[in-house]
């Protein structure tokens, strides 16, 4: 039964259990100061304050990068749009999002598919993706014959189309209406503003000419001066689709967009003995093959899919990032049973051995040797070692139990060490970075050397 929305204002808000480690401080500079938590929790946690509570533009610029593609074995560039929110606004994206996460896990238990989605998740404490790659490549060992299914969407938070956003907001709250907070935080989050960031620093760039008061800013404008600051300069989604993708709000809504896609694709692959699971935009889908192999029947599981993916609005997958695999005599093949490397979440499987994947490998070393060239440099200015300590730690074995952070290669080692608990695979992975050391060693030169 639909509970009253005035009930509602009372029990949907403050439900959530606040890790208040989580809540941190950020060190970015925005249009309202740095607060702690503590000091504007209240306030969070008021429906009525937050009906009424009006949200800074989000802070954009684009950042480009690079990505390794696996078919060139070469980087290619890619740009990604950055949005954060000012500090208040981060805190209450980020206590609703909380919110509608525990309302999204007693929703797909009730419906049966709390095991689907693993990305973003509140209630899957201690485990990664590490876990999740883990079990879908042991239910694969498990299977004599499999049909393999993997796919993600295109640039998926950008077409969340917002009506559907709503529906499926209000059907995990149950309520007919979105409380007055949770509608204020959802127009906020979906017509949402900005400010081009380039336009922030010409003008803080103008007001302070030395480099060190823009530093000490604790935000770039008083309040008479960011209204006048603003004018022209305010940008708005006026589409009818696009979230954020950085917001604390956004990770949880786009569990909450998939639902009926997750349950009825999750039924499907369950009547045929599978497992289906995806983690935020990437899914993959694996049903045993019992009898001979025939592709009418691989086709017909595709079409199935299709069907369902047509029924979410916006909702476009990538054919480029589709794969389609047979698992047969402990090898994974493509569809034209020639030997192929199933690539998910980070490792790669080829029916019997599992490896971090190639990518993963490319940025580590890439960064190392950057960092190394550093070093190299420093050493040539001042005649001796200096900046090497940084370099052991980020990028040597010298930094793997490194208190509360560890590096890369502490990744690799608990992955090895999580794959290799009742182990159906061959695992590779510290095999992978044995030599790592000997790489840095050649690359970094001592100060007496010729640099020419």
């Amino acid at each position: 039964m639909v509970q009253s929305n005035r009930l509602r204002l009372q029990t949907l808000a403050g439900s959530a259990i606040i890790d208040k480690k989580k809540y941190s401080i950020k060190r970015y500079t925005h249009f309202d100061n740095k607060k702690k938590f503590e000091t504007i929790e209240k306030d969070v946690m008021n429906p009525s304050w937050i009906q009424r509570h009006g949200f800074f533009p989000f802070i954009h610029y684009q950042m480009s990068f690079f990505k390794y593609s696996k078919k060139s074995r070469q980087k290619k560039p890619k740009v990604r749009d950055i949005y954060y929110a000012s500090h208040i606004d981060s805190y209450i994206y980020k206590y609703y999002g909380d919110m509608l996460n525990d309302h999204y896990n007693t929703v797909v238990n009730e419906l049966g598919i709390n095991a689907v989605s693993t990305a973003y998740r509140n209630n899957f404490s201690g485990m990664s993706n590490i876990h999740f790659a883990k079990e879908v490549i042991d239910f694969i060992k498990s299977c004599e014959k499999a049909f393999i299914y993997v796919a993600d969407f295109t640039s998926f938070f950008d077409h969340l189309d917002h009506k559907h956003l709503k529906k499926k907001m209000k059907d995990v709250l149950n309520v007919k209406v979105l409380p007055p907070d949770y509608y204020n935080v959802f127009k906020n989050i979906t017509k949402f503003s900005w400010i081009e960031r380039e336009d922030i620093d010409a003008a803080i760039t103008e007001k302070y000419p030395v480099h060190d008061e823009r530093k000490r800013l604790s935000r770039y404008f008083g309040d008479r001066e960011f209204r006048e600051f603003k004018k022209n300069k305010v940008h708005v989604n006026k589409e009818g689709f696009g979230i954020p993708q950085g917001a604390g709000i956004s990770s949880v809504c786009s569990n909450i967009y998939l639902l009926d896609f997750d349950k009825e694709i999750n039924d499907y692959v369950s009547r045929n003995k599978g497992i289906y699971r995806r983690y935020s935009d990437d899914l993959i889908i694996v049903i045993p093959i019992k009898e001979r192999l025939q592709q009418e029947v691989l086709d017909n599981h595709v079409l199935f899919i299709d069907s369902i993916k047509d029924k979410t609005p916006n909702l476009i997958i990538q054919e480029e990032k589709t794969g389609k695999y047979i698992y047969m005599n402990d090898k994974i093949h493509d569809e034209l049973l020639e030997p192929a490397v199933l690539d998910y979440l980070g490792f790669c499987f080829d029916g019997n051995n599992v490896k971090i994947r190639e990518k993963s490998l490319f940025k580590f070393y890439s960064r190392a040797y950057k960092k190394i060239k550093l070093c190299n440099w420093m050493a040539k200015e001042q005649k001796r070692k200096v900046y090497r300590r940084s370099l052991y730690k980020t990028y040597s074995h010298l930094g793997k139990r490194r208190k509360g952070h560890g590096n890369f290669l502490s990744y690799v080692s608990r992955a090895q060490r999580i794959f290799d608990e009742n182990k159906s695979t061959t695992n590779l992975m510290e095999q992978q970075v044995v030599n790592h050391w000997k790489y840095i060693g050649r690359r970094l030169k001592n100060p007496n050397e010729n640099y020419n």
